[in-house]
């Protein structure tokens, strides 16, 4: 069961959908991407030419974490990495757009909690920022467009690390360190600028990152072939990272144990659910129906209640979703079948010694700066 509509558009840019009209479709999105590329080249020549200028939080450190495409490369587990590094040592904030919720509108960014957890939904605040918060309860985490005022708040809160999420397009915000985070299986965004491809910025921009990690990076052969690729340009180090099964709970956090043998149905809005089913099927788990949704998108209970149904009629024991799905759900729930997540973390499983390096300069810019 897909949601049409976006799922549609990635059909077309991916080259799935075949046929005359599908051509023509991605005839004009071509057309419609040479005015993008030429802004987003205009704009970055703009700032490296000091055209423009960027605004220097008043903390000691700025770490930038986002990618060159649009859609989901992993920059949330990525942050949420280096989170973990700096949170029992210093005060840490991350700022973070809230990509689609309504905190985004506001006109002045909103904490998310203050050392207290969580203290708005993820209905307000978005999905990605929520799971930061909470799990990172004792860290700073502020939703909102404008960086500028974000940054603002955090220092005024005593922040001295501030990680900016999905930041690498906003470059009116000065950073420290940039880390660049890329999908291994898709890393240029199918070769094309919006809106004929994902390209938010050309490869050439990766001249800008301190760090680029590669996730979902289980093929060797190729993460080694892409890498030797971006050497033409970037020298930055480069890691590999996948994401490894933790647990898998209920709602209420008891943990379910193994999947395997159990029929299940998967549900859930990332921006690659093809990568979930798979997790779901090396548990071993039996899938029997499937319901996607776009990345950001509400859960839409009704709609669930009708999967569930689907999915009991071929005697499904459980519904199972990511944990970016679960926290959308911050009601209880009542369904024909009981509802678990899956816990997941990102594992560093090649250039572990790039990423200790990258994290010891990020600390000796902190103690130089403080």
């Amino acid at each position: 069961m897909w949601k049409s509509g976006e799922f549609y558009f990635l059909s077309i840019i991916k080259g799935e959908k075949k046929g005359c009209l599908a051509a023509i479709i991605r005839c004009v999105l071509l057309f419609l991407s040479y005015p993008f590329k030429f802004l987003v080249k205009l704009r970055n020549f703009a700032f490296d030419h000091g055209w423009l200028r960027s605004y220097y939080p008043p903390v000691p450190l700025v770490i930038s974490i986002g990618n060159i495409t649009a859609g989901g490369t992993g920059k949330t587990p990525v942050t949420l990495m280096i989170a973990e590094e700096f949170k029992d040592q210093v005060p840490l904030a991350i700022l973070s757009r809230g990509y689609r919720s309504q905190a985004e509108k506001f006109c002045s960014p909103i904490f998310l909690n203050k050392s207290k957890g969580v203290i708005h939904p993820a209905s307000l605040c978005g999905d990605e920022p929520y799971l930061l918060a909470d799990n990172l309860p004792d860290v700073f985490v502020i939703v909102g467009k404008d960086r500028h005022m974000a940054s603002k708040m955090a220092a005024r809160f005593g922040a001295q690390v501030i990680l900016l999420d999905d930041g690498m397009q906003h470059r009116k915000i000065a950073r420290d360190l940039e880390v660049v985070v890329l999908d291994l299986l898709d890393p240029f965004g199918q070769g094309y600028f919006l809106p004929r491809g994902l390209l938010r910025e050309d490869i050439a921009s990766l001249a800008r990152a301190d760090l680029i990690i590669f996730n979902h990076a289980t093929d060797h052969a190729r993460f080694e072939a892409i890498k030797r690729q971006i050497s033409q340009s970037t020298s930055a180090p480069v890691v590999a990272t996948e994401m490894v099964l933790v647990d898998v709970l209920s709602l209420q956090g008891t943990s379910i144990g193994c999947l395997k043998g159990k029929k299940v149905g998967i549900f859930c809005g990332i921006a690659h659910p093809e990568y979930f089913r798979k997790t779901v099927e090396d548990m071993g788990a039996i899938i029997v129906g499937e319901h996607f949704f776009p990345d950001h998108d509400a859960l839409n209970l009704n709609e669930l209640q009708t999967f569930g149904k689907e999915c009991l009629a071929f005697d499904a024991e459980l519904l199972v979703c990511t944990e970016k799905d679960r926290v959308k759900i911050s009601d209880p729930v009542e369904l024909c079948l009981p509802i678990c997540w899956v816990k997941s973390k990102l594992k560093v499983i090649e250039g572990e010694t790039h990423w200790n390096s990258f994290i010891e300069r990020a600390k000796m810019t902190l103690r130089i700066k403080v």
